[in-house]
């Protein structure tokens, strides 16, 4: 499939986008339940889609119990689906149980994120942990979004291993999408001018609407390249909101504990930064969900984990290159952390 081919199909106008248009028919959303959700001491009423993709989308098509939300859906592919937002329609504020990635592909539109109003613009992409009250407003014919509804299994070790060389930082935004976050979050990228991220949503759109015979391959890589580029805009800091917050500069000191996982201290860390030691352990775990020494602990694990991917070096070599002088506690972290010990993750690597 070619760009052009891929943009005509996007393009055009479903049947249900042409009713939508005609003012045939209206979005119908009586299938799902109706909730009242609490947020900052206000109620609002939230349509609840299902607790998976598999129970809320027929494929193709369009929802299942309803229509409104979506009128493209292509088949499960991953624990990963993809879809086009319905034209000329509201999209009423609903929650979900997966984590939503969204593309403004062509155009603009208006999400309400909780209670905050965001303008996304075409190329930029905006990020949603699940449980969080969302809607979307009226979209005209130029104004395509599209969707990649990831369920919490397409985040699973091999996923993370692959991302396992980018860092705390990659787990920072990979934490916004974990069951350890508060399910309020989300991250909207200021991704509009960044080639590469045009290029992997694009590639990725492609295998979704004409799917080659390596297709599971392609998009699992495809998606590692696009997170991996979506970590280089935050650094950059082409974000515009983050966990529910405004921006906090926190990665400074995130980039730092990456330089010095092996022997920096909370204390020589706040000096350096000018932070009282106690704020910043506060700082850090509320804007990622970590404190200093989880941070710490994070990287050396994943230092660890790469090389032992990568290398044949004993574990106990390993652990000392870490920085992780007690061996006990590092194989009851690293089993936590990936779920396995050090050998079992190795013969796991090796047999893909």
């Amino acid at each position: 499939m070619t760009y052009e081919e891929m943009d005509g199909r996007l393009r055009g106008l479903e049947p249900y986008e042409q009713k939508l248009k005609d003012k045939i028919c209206r979005p119908d959303y009586s299938g799902f339940e109706q909730i009242t959700y609490k947020q900052k001491g206000k109620t609002i009423q939230v349509y609840v889609m299902g607790y998976s993709c598999s129970e809320t989308f027929d494929a193709p098509g369009r929802l299942r119990t309803a229509r409104g939300h979506t009128v493209y859906v292509d088949k499960k592919r991953c624990n990963l689906f993809m879809n086009k937002n319905a034209r000329f329609a509201e999209v009423e504020p609903h929650v979900h149980d997966w984590v939503e990635l969204g593309y403004m592909y062509s155009g603009s539109c208006t999400q309400t994120v909780g209670e905050t109003e965001i303008q996304l613009k075409q190329g930029q992409i905006i990020i949603l942990d699940s449980g969080i009250p969302h809607a979307i407003g009226y979209t005209g014919e130029n104004d395509i979004l599209i969707n990649m509804l990831m369920e919490k299994e397409f985040f699973d070790h091999s996923f993370y291993s692959r991302l396992a060389d980018l860092g705390i930082i990659t787990v920072f935004l990979m934490n916004v999408m974990s069951e350890q976050t508060y399910h309020d979050s989300y991250i909207v990228f200021d991704s509009e001018k960044d080639r590469r991220i045009q290029l992997f949503m694009k590639e990725l759109i492609c295998e979704f609407l004409s799917p080659t015979s390596m297709e599971k391959e392609i998009i699992n890589n495809l998606i590692v390249l696009l997170f991996s580029e979506l970590v280089n805009v935050y650094e950059n800091g082409n974000v515009k909101e983050l966990a529910g917050h405004r921006k906090t500069c926190v990665v400074p000191i995130m980039h730092y504990i990456e330089e010095n996982f092996r022997e920096c201290t909370l204390k020589d860390t706040a000096e350096i930064f000018g932070l009282n030691a106690n704020y910043m352990t506060t700082l850090l775990k509320r804007m990622t969900g970590y404190s200093f020494k989880e941070l710490v602990m994070e990287q050396r694990l994943q230092f660890a984990a790469g090389m032992i991917l990568n290398t044949d070096l004993a574990c106990d070599k390993i652990i000392t290159m870490s920085g992780c002088g007690n061996g006990t506690y590092f194989y009851k972290k690293f089993k936590e952390r990936f779920g396995c010990s050090p050998r079992d993750y190795r013969k796991k690597g090796k047999t893909g």
